[in-house]
C-alpha cells in the first residue's frame, strides 16, 4: 500500500493523473421525446414489423452529453446491455468539423465554432489529465450498465489507446480483458521521420468470466490442405486413417484472430461513405456485433458519429440505443437510418431537464435571466411583468429555463409593449410551441410591435459568466417556412415555397457563393399528417410523428418540395411540417385543413 499525494490510499496498481476522481456523479433526468420515426399515428408497431423484441420497444438515437444520458438510462437499463461499443475521440482536436451539401451539387466544410472548440477543450482538451476523467468517468457508467455476460470495444488509437487500457483495467478488472485488437486498415500516407500510422486498436473487455462469443471465420482465397489435429490426452496430435496415414482436410477459411487486416477503410467513392470524419466500416461493426451479441440482444454507442453501430445492429436483428453529442451526427444517423427502411425509432434528449439541473447547478434561477442578457449584449429593465430587458430600441423577453416558449406568453408581452408604446420586441426561447413562428409574426402586427423570436444555443451551458463575456455568443433568429396544401377529395399535398434563413450576413462566405436557391438551404423535410390529434393509443400528442419525408443523400441530392397524403376520412386536421437546414437547425410550420 502507498499513500497518494492527495492522501488517498492506493493499494493496487493503477494510472493516476492530478486530480483525479473515482466518484462518478451519476445524474437521472427524464428524457424527452421529440420526434417517432417510421410509426405513423394511427398504426401500431407491430403491425409494422415482428420485431421479437420487448412490447413497445423502440430503438433510441439521443442527443446530449453522454454522461447525463448513461446516468439517466441506469434506471432502465442497469445491467441489460448486451454489448457497447464505443469510437470516442482520440484527442486529436478535429471532431466538430464535418461537411455539408449546398443544393444539388457543391460541399463545404463546416468548421467549428468558437463555442464548439472550447466545450471539446474543456472535456478532453485541458492536457491528458481532462481526457483520462472524461473516459474514467464514462466507462463506469458502461460498465454498470453492461449485462453480467456483456462485452465492451473501446475503438482508439495510438494517441490515447496505452492510457485507457490501464484505466479498463482498473474499472473491468484485468482478468476480464479478452483482446487488443490491432485493424490494420492501410491508407494513402508519407511519412520520412518515422514508420507510417496504418492502424488502431480496439480494446475488448467483458463484464465477467460468462460472456457470449461466437467465433468468426473468414474465407480463404484458394484452399488450402492441412493435417488434420485433434486433442488426445491434453495434446495436439495428428490424426491418422485405419491403415496408418496421415489425414489431411481442405481448408476454406480461417478462425479471425486479433489482427484484422482485411476490413478497409471508408473510401470516397464507397456507396457508404458520408463525408462524415469519425465514421467506421459496417464490416468492422458486423464482425463486433455478431461476435459479441446474439440477435434480439441490446447493442449501445455513446459516441455514435454516424451511426454505423446502429445501421449494423438493425440488419443483424438487434435492438439499440445510440447517443451523441454533435447535433450533426445525430442528423446524420437518422437520415442513414430513414434511407435503410430501419424499424420504429425515436430521436430524444434531455431537453428542459439538462437546462433546469444546468441552472440549478450554478445557482441560476436567481440571476439566469441577468445572465441570457448579458449574453445578448442587453441591460436589465425594471417596472414590467412580462419584460426582462433592453438592447438598444429593442426590449427583450427571456423564455423560461425549463419550458418552451407558448403563443400566450408571447401575447402577454406584446400587450404590454402596446400598453408602453414599445415597436420593437426580441423573444429569446430555448424551445418554442410547435407551430408558433408564423402565428406570432402575424399576431405582432396586431399590436403594432417588430417581433424577432431568437434562439438561445445550447452551448451558452458550457460558459461561465467570465467566459460569455470572452465570445461572442449568436442568437440566431428562427428561419421563415412558407408552405402551400392543395386539397383534392380527401387527398392532401403540402408543397414547401420559400424557406429565410434570417441575418444571412452571418453565414460563411464559401456558403453564400453557392447557395442557387433558398431550397439549397433545406437538408431534410418531414411531416406530421395527424399533429395532435388526440388518437387515443398515443402517449405523447405533442411529439412529432415522422409519417413521411425528403431529404438529400449523396446518391440523390436533389430535394423533392412536396408530399402528399391520403386521409381515411373527412375533418379538421392539423398538419406539423419539420424543416433541417443545412446546419442541422429545426423550423416548424403548423397548418390547418378541411376535408
Amino acid at each position: 500500500m502507498v499513500q497518494h499525494r492527495d492522501n488517498r490510499t492506493v493499494d493496487k496498481t493503477e494510472l493516476i493523473w492530478p486530480g483525479k476522481r473515482k466518484e462518478v456523479e451519476r445524474v437521472e433526468l427524464p428524457f424527452q421525446t421529440i420526434e417517432t420515426i417510421n410509426l405513423p399515428r394511427g398504426v401500431r408497431q407491430e403491425e409494422l414489423f415482428s420485431t421479437g423484441a420487448p412490447e413497445g420497444w423502440k430503438n433510441r438515437l439521443i442527443w446530449g452529453d453522454n454522461l447525463l444520458i448513461m446516468g439517466s438510462l441506469l434506471r432502465e437499463f442497469a445491467g441489460k446491455i448486451n454489448l457497447i461499443y464505443i469510437d470516442p475521440p482520440f484527442a486529436t482536436g478535429d471532431d466538430f468539423s464535418f461537411t455539408v451539401n449546398i443544393g444539388d451539387q457543391a460541399e463545404v466544410t463546416k468548421e467549428p465554432s468558437a463555442l464548439e472548440v472550447k466545450a471539446y477543450r474543456d472535456t478532453w482538451g485541458k492536457g491528458i489529465q481532462s481526457y483520462l476523467q472524461m473516459m474514467y468517468d464514462r466507462l463506469v457508467l458502461m460498465k454498470e450498465l453492461l449485462a453480467d455476460d456483456g462485452s465492451i470495444y473501446v475503438h482508439l488509437d495510438w494517441h490515447v489507446g496505452h492510457y485507457v487500457k490501464l484505466i479498463m483495467d482498473e474499472i473491468f478488472g484485468r482478468d476480464n480483458f479478452r483482446n487488443e485488437i490491432v485493424w490494420r486498415y492501410g491508407k494513402m500516407a508519407a511519412s520520412t521521420k518515422k514508420f507510417l500510422s496504418n492502424h488502431d486498436i480496439l480494446l475488448f473487455y467483458s463484464k465477467s468470466n460468462n460472456f457470449t462469443f461466437n467465433q468468426q471465420f473468414i474465407p480463404l482465397e484458394k484452399p488450402i490442405k492441412r493435417l488434420a489435429r485433434t486433442v488426445k490426452d491434453g495434446k495436439l496430435v495428428n490424426v491418422k486413417d485405419e491403415k496408418g496415414k496421415l489425414v489431411y482436410i481442405e481448408k476454406t477459411e480461417r478462425i479471425v484472430d486479433d489482427v484484422w487486416d482485411d476490413i478497409p477503410i471508408v473510401m470516397h467513392a464507397s456507396t457508404q461513405f458520408l463525408n462524415f470524419p469519425t465514421q467506421k466500416p459496417e464490416s468492422l461493426l458486423e464482425r463486433i456485433i455478431k461476435t459479441s451479441s446474439n440477435e434480439g440482444d441490446l447493442v449501445a454507442d455513446f459516441f455514435c458519429g454516424s451511426g454505423t453501430t446502429g445501421v449494423v445492429a438493425e440488419k443483424l436483428g438487434r435492438r439499440w440505443i445510440m447517443s451523441d453529442l454533435g447535433r450533426f451526427a445525430i442528423h446524420t444517423t437518422r437520415k442513414r437510418l430513414l434511407d435503410m427502411g430501419a424499424k420504429p425509432f425515436v430521436v430524444q434528449n434531455l431537453g428542459k431537464y439538462e437546462r433546469h439541473r444546468w441552472a440549478k447547478l450554478n445557482g441560476r434561477y436567481k440571476d439566469y435571466i441577468k445572465f441570457i442578457l448579458e449574453l445578448y449584449h442587453a441591460e436589465p429593465v425594471d417596472g414590467f411583468t412580462h419584460l426582462h430587458g433592453k438592447k438598444a430600441k429593442s426590449f427583450v423577453r427571456v423564455g423560461a429555463v425549463d419550458a418552451p416558449v407558448t403563443l400566450s406568453e408571447i401575447r402577454e408581452a406584446l400587450e404590454e409593449c402596446k400598453e408602453n408604446k414599445i415597436k420593437k420586441l426580441d423573444v429569446l426561447g430555448w424551445e418554442w410551441e410547435m407551430g408558433l413562428h408564423d402565428l406570432v409574426k402575424e399576431e405582432a402586427e396586431k399590436y403594432g410591435v417588430k417581433l424577432a423570436t431568437l434562439q438561445i444555443p445550447r452551448e451558452v451551458m458550457e460558459l461561465s459568466p467570465e467566459e460569455a463575456r470572452k465570445h461572442s455568443v449568436q442568437f440566431f433568429e428562427l428561419a421563415y417556412l412558407e408552405v402551400e396544401p392543395e386539397i383534392e377529395g380527401r387527398r392532401v399535398t403540402v408543397t414547401l415555397k420559400d424557406f429565410i434563413i434570417p441575418n444571412p450576413e452571418l453565414l460563411p462566405e464559401e456558403v453564400k457563393g453557392k447557395v442557387k436557391s433558398w431550397s439549397d438551404f433545406i437538408d431534410y423535410w418531414a411531416m406530421d399528417w395527424m399533429f395532435n390529434q388526440h388518437e387515443e393509443w398515443t402517449e405523447e400528442d405533442d411529439t412529432f410523428h415522422n409519417m413521411n419525408q425528403r431529404y438529400r443523400t449523396r446518391k440523390e441530392p436533389k430535394l423533392e418540395l412536396s408530399m402528399s397524403y391520403d386521409y381515411k376520412k373527412s375533418g379538421k386536421y392539423n398538419i406539423l411540417v419539420k424543416v433541417i437546414d443545412i446546419f442541422g437547425n429545426d423550423t416548424t410550420k403548423l397548418v390547418e385543413v378541411r376535408i
